[in-house]
């Protein structure tokens, strides 16, 4: 008999090894949270614009009554993640007055959910679309410096941009000057690092490019 009880043993034992295995572990994001529903805590007031990546609403915290700008990506495997999670790392880590802030993110229903800095008056594209004259002198000498403040930051946090234009530049109503859009950038390990692909926007480049 004790033969049979073995066997009986081993085919059990190997039943519930093999289901055990079956369950998936949650991807390791620390900055992402991953048990909760975001429209438990915001909500929608209206839609931002398109991306390449997906759609960009307004959205307002129920409690806080802060606003933000919803980033929502559609997530169809891991890496995907791991793509946008540097983006995540980056504004986590550089908190700077010309660095467009990030306050919460989530991974809920196969979607990544960043809640980003709402920035009043857009992109300095769309703003000089519809003033349809180019900005003054005076106007681009303040963007520019607010902009080098950002980038020095950035720099000193061996952060590379990649993607520098006028549709990543977001002002406030209050005539702050946001860097924004970090989905391409890179982060490296010293101020030495170097990288060989070459990342940004036709006609937007400039010469130092080529050297990242």
């Amino acid at each position: 008999m004790m033969p049979i009880f073995g066997k009986l043993k081993n085919i059990f034992s190997a039943g519930s090894s093999g289901s055990s295995g079956d369950v998936k572990k949650k991807p390791n994001f620390p900055l992402i949270k991953q048990d909760a529903d975001p429209s438990e805590f915001w909500v929608n007031v209206g839609e931002l614009g398109d991306g390449a990546f997906g759609k960009v609403y307004k959205a307002k915290h129920k409690e806080k009554n802060q606003f933000a700008a919803l980033k929502q990506v559609e997530i169809t495997q891991e890496s995907d993640l791991e793509d946008y999670s540097v983006e995540i790392d980056i504004l986590h880590q550089c908190k700077h007055k010309n660095v467009v802030g990030l306050y919460e993110s989530y991974l809920f229903n196969s979607k990544l959910w960043m809640y980003i800095e709402f920035c009043e008056l857009g992109a300095l594209d769309s703003i000089m679309l519809e003033l349809e004259k180019p900005l003054t002198e005076q106007q681009i000498q303040y963007i520019c410096r607010e902009m080098t403040e950002g980038l020095d930051f950035l720099h000193q946090h061996f952060v590379i941009h990649r993607d520098l234009k006028a549709g990543n530049v977001l002002l406030t109503s209050d005539g702050g000057v946001r860097l924004a859009d970090f989905g391409v950038s890179a982060k490296n390990s010293s101020a030495k690092q170097k990288r060989d692909s070459y990342i940004g926007t036709p006609y937007w480049p400039v010469d130092f490019y080529f050297y990242y």
